[in-house]
């Protein structure tokens, strides 16, 4: 398990070893903990961050170590040029940071049996924006977004106030309020009306006419 973010790499770490089918052997933040990690454990799948699998090329360090390894992304990018990318440098699978702990587990066993995993939704966009043409990524002010932005912007669409975020999220209310100023500002939203829309997120249920400002 690769990525720079200890608590969400500490997190993944957690969801895989409460499962006993599967066994953690390397994590790090580097690529050179990742070609390590290659070298040294031979993983049967190795998950790596987007930035990770940019900056160096995993089919050669598995071809140079005749490792069986098999690369799975797990990032927050979910625009169809990042699949594109990711898939053109050899990664078997493409798994979005808002699956869930057995959405994960499943995309990893599915990943370790042979087949390429690409998260469903993701898939289905993937499918329609290639028609007619070559991946591009489609203009969005929430692409400019952290994965902790987006996810608040996440939970406020479902109508969620800061303290029930901050509740969901084990974070202090002082916390979410900072995110969302940032993602105001981003999206150049007064309320969370504005920026949800301006995200192309939908409001679910009534709370598209009552969505709170705190």
């Amino acid at each position: 398990m690769i990525d720079t973010c200890p608590i969400f790499r500490t997190g993944v770490v957690q969801a895989l070893i409460r499962n006993p089918n599967f066994c953690v052997v390397a994590e790090g933040d580097s690529v050179a903990d990742a070609q390590e990690a290659i070298r040294e454990e031979d993983p049967h799948v190795l998950l790596l961050n987007m930035g990770s699998l940019e900056r160096f090329d995993p089919g050669q360090a598995i071809t140079s170590c005749r490792s069986q390894c098999k690369i799975a992304v797990l990032t927050g990018r979910d625009d169809p040029l990042s699949v594109s990318k990711a898939l053109a440098k050899g990664a078997a699978g493409y798994i979005l940071k808002a699956a869930s702990g057995s959405e994960l587990l499943q995309a990893i066993e599915t990943i370790h049996a042979g087949k390429p995993f690409i998260t469903p939704e993701l898939a289905s966009r993937l499918l329609t924006d290639a028609q007619g043409g070559p991946l591009v990524p489609k203009p969005s002010r929430r692409a400019t977004l952290s994965y902790r932005e987006q996810q608040m912007l996440e939970h406020a669409s479902k109508g969620l106030t800061n303290h029930e975020i901050a509740e969901q999220l084990g974070l202090k209310v002082s916390t979410i309020k900072h995110y969302m100023t940032r993602v105001f500002r981003k999206m150049k939203a007064s309320n969370r009306l504005q920026a949800i829309q301006a995200s192309q997120l939908v409001p679910r249920g009534d709370h598209a006419q009552a969505l709170p400002n705190y």
